[in-house]
């Protein structure tokens, strides 16, 4: 999928008590602010994530990225294999 203008990419699987954190803010922003957001992850994970809130709104879309970078993966690791 590309991401079209006016399509904020989100990467969904990064950051603190990411998905859930990262999902039901991407949530929010569509619902208060009309932002549309793609989310970049693992889309079973997503899919997930986006069940357990009421009402997800039309502007959120699912990327899906199989291959995660984990913390523990050398630098130059996920540049070569993923």
């Amino acid at each position: 999928m590309t991401t079209p203008s006016g399509v904020v990419a989100l990467d969904a699987m990064g950051g603190d008590l990411a998905p859930a954190a990262t999902v039901q803010g991407a949530v929010e922003a569509a619902r208060q602010h009309g932002i549309r957001v793609a989310l970049v992850g693992r889309e079973s994970v997503l899919k997930r994530e986006l069940s357990r809130l009421a009402a997800v709104p039309k502007g959120i879309a699912i990327v899906d990225a199989p291959e995660v970078v984990a913390m523990d993966d050398q630098p130059t690791a996920p540049a070569r294999s993923k």
